[in-house]
């Protein structure tokens, strides 16, 4: 199984998923991890969007990034919140889920 957290600095979880620089995918079966880049940061850095401006659906989350995870083989997203459209499209996808208030990482691979 492959699991995602979105994650600026790969020892925690963020807290909005568009902001975070990175995804750490984790291979349990592997037990080795990988970074890959969020696409969603780069739309965000490249038109200067700040957090305050994101209403909801502003920014098309739950569209772009099901469909980018399962591109990486994920099975599973461990985050912290998930909006509506995202958790439709994670279903259609067939990525479970996981929410979390736990933000280290490691935590959630031991």
């Amino acid at each position: 199984m492959k699991i995602a957290f979105p994650t600026s600095n790969e020892k925690t979880i963020c807290d909005y998923i568009p902001f975070c620089k990175f995804f750490l995918i984790y291979d349990t079966e592997k037990k080795e991890k990988k970074l890959i880049n969020n696409p969603m940061f780069e739309i965000v850095k490249e038109k200067h969007i700040k957090k305050r401006d994101c209403g909801e659906n502003a920014l098309h989350t739950g569209e772009i990034l099901p469909p980018f995870l399962k591109e990486h083989g994920v099975d599973m997203i461990v985050s912290k919140t998930l909006g509506e459209g995202m958790l439709d499209n994670l279903e259609i996808y067939n990525i479970k889920y996981r929410l979390t208030d736990d933000t280290d990482i490691e935590n959630h691979i031991k």
